[in-house]
């Protein structure tokens, strides 16, 4: 790949997304920190926030799981649910 070529531009883009993406979720993503959010609001906050695409987060949810080894968060969240009053 050329530097300059357009696959390249949208590589170099993608690669900046991730690891800003990646900085972003580690925060969240901390050794013996209890999960406070699921990973769709996650997603939808980083995609607000950062200006990235759902692809990008979801990459980087794997690539920040796997670096960090908190395997516990490919596990879904459970979910406080109401009582009917």
């Amino acid at each position: 790949m050329k530097a300059g070529s357009y696959k390249y531009q949208l590589w170099e883009k993608a690669q900046k997304e991730q690891q800003h993406c990646f900085d972003w979720l580690l925060k969240f993503v901390r050794d013996g920190e209890p999960r406070a959010f699921t990973k769709d609001e996650l997603r939808q906050a980083a995609m607000a926030e950062l200006s990235i695409s759902k692809n990008s987060f979801d990459g980087t949810w794997i690539l920040v799981i796997e670096m960090t080894g908190r395997y516990d968060w490919y596990e879904p969240l459970r979910t406080k649910k109401t009582l009917p009053s």
